[in-house]
């Protein structure tokens, strides 16, 4: 609301004092009823932004730039990657299906604004600000999970993940998009935030299986970048359904894409078998010059973690708790587990000198061996044959991306530009039969990084590459 009291200062008023105090007073009224209309009208719901993304998507559709590429990995006989070009009706924008999916987004976005709009815990879902380009992007990403299963010769039930999740739009629209649809049997959103209210959610699952849509899960306080839980949590859900997974991953930033690129590695091709990444922005090891990185002691590669089976996880697993067992020195009281005191200086102990003595040998015996870290003997008398003073650190499997010249790519209108070189190396790294990296073209000013910081340079644009890998 423009404060329309600052204008009367400079008005010329013979009373001048009394006469502003009452204007001011007037307009301070006025502004506060415009204010308690404009909240209302929020809390009816009448001006949230889902009416906007509708009439949109009606009279323009998905907007998307003329100019569209799709670069698909190849392998010489060398087994060297190479980025070739396909032919751009290939894209799921020039095709039916998206046109399909926006006439069934907009009657499910009516449904939504029918039945939602105006309740309050659904304003953060249907009156987000950014609510047109996630629902633009998920559309996109939704037709290249739609086109696989079409096509796929497999039948295997899939439960899609929704990676890094936010939200929830792109959850909610595929569980609306896969009513009645047999091969999507479940729909997981994952974040690491552990505080968002997806109380929406759980109301848009009360009567999912009533009318033929996979159920929703939430599960919050996730960290891609903790790699190895996120496999067990997905590995331990998927012993419950035998079925596969559809990784979808959109706007990850940093080092959350190559993250998801690795769990579907690390995954497996039987058990993860689609995966669509849209990247939003490089990892630091990218943008930062070699003198900064050597100060953070970061390197100019991005590691993306590859397959390992669950035997040689485990193995490496129980290689690193032997580690850490011949790195201690402080361990839990062998009587009570309190970290703060020794087993001798424990307030349990008893009177009795020799059942002292026992205690004392039964706590040592449980000390690892500062050499190979196993329980049982003491380093004086370890056996071991290792070269090491202590059990060598077991990495997890992973490629290595050398990001050190992305940034000195050409960026004239014929050459590509930083991000795109960054996306089409990420998708090198991934481990699967068919690798694609689409441009969609996507267009839509409110989802560009305009600010002061991303003026004139790549970043600012918006970002609409999709790496699609499938098995």
């Amino acid at each position: 609301m423009r404060p329309t009291f600052c204008l009367l200062s400079l008005a010329s008023v013979k009373d001048s004092n009394h006469l502003i105090s009452r204007r001011i007073g007037y307009s301070v009224r006025a502004g506060l009823k415009m204010q308690m209309k404009s909240t209302a009208d929020i809390y009816s719901g009448g001006s949230w932004r889902i009416w906007e993304v509708i009439e949109h998507l009606e009279t323009e559709g998905l907007t998307v730039c003329n100019t569209l590429s799709a670069d698909t990995l190849r392998y010489d006989d060398n087994q060297r990657t190479t980025i070739t070009t396909v032919p751009t009706a290939s894209i799921p924008q020039y095709s039916q299906r998206v046109n399909t999916l926006t006439i069934k987004t907009i009657k499910i976005l009516k449904e939504w604004g029918d039945k939602w709009v105006g309740q309050p815990e659904w304003q953060t879902l249907l009156n987000k600000k950014s609510l047109l380009h996630e629902i633009e992007e998920s559309i996109t990403a939704l037709s290249f999970l739609f086109d696989w299963l079409e096509k796929r010769r497999d039948n295997t039930t899939v439960t899609l993940v929704d990676v890094c999740c936010g939200k929830g739009i792109l959850s909610m629209l595929a569980s609306y998009l896969c009513r009645n649809m047999q091969s999507v049997s479940g729909i997981i959103m994952l974040d690491i935030q552990t505080d968002i209210n997806w109380k929406y959610i759980h109301a848009s699952n009360e009567n999912a299986k009533d009318v033929g849509r996979p159920i929703i899960q939430t599960w919050g306080g996730c960290n891609l970048n903790e790699l190895d839980s996120m496999i067990d949590l997905l590995q331990k859900e998927q012993s419950s359904n035998n079925g596969q997974y559809a990784l979808i991953g959109i706007h990850l930033c940093k080092l959350l894409s190559p993250s998801c690129a690795g769990l579907a590695n690390a995954l497996g091709n039987d058990k993860c078998t689609f995966l669509c990444l849209a990247p939003c922005c490089m990892p630091r090891a990218v943008l930062k010059s070699k003198k900064k990185l050597a100060h953070l002691k970061m390197g100019s590669t991005v590691s993306v973690r590859t397959y390992e089976s669950i035997e040689e996880r485990e193995a490496r697993r129980a290689a690193n708790v032997l580690r850490a067992g011949a790195k201690a020195r402080v361990f839990p009281c062998y009587l009570c587990a309190d970290m703060g005191h020794s087993v001798k200086k424990c307030s349990l102990l008893p009177c009795n000198e020799s059942e002292r003595i026992s205690i004392f040998e039964h706590a040592e015996a449980q000390i690892p061996c500062w050499k190979c870290g196993k329980i049982g003997h003491v380093r004086a008398d370890c056996t071991s044959a290792q070269e090491s003073s202590k059990p060598p650190l077991t990495l997890p499997p992973t490629i290595e991306l050398d990001v050190s010249t992305i940034l000195h790519t050409p960026t004239s209108e014929t050459a590509k530009g930083p991000f795109q070189c960054y996306c089409e190396l990420l998708a090198t790294a991934l481990d699967k039969e068919h690798v694609n990296v689409y441009d969609v073209g996507l267009v839509n000013q409110n989802a560009e990084h305009n600010n002061q910081a991303n003026q004139n340079n790549w970043n600012r644009d918006r970002k609409s590459i999709y790496i699609v890998a499938t098995s």
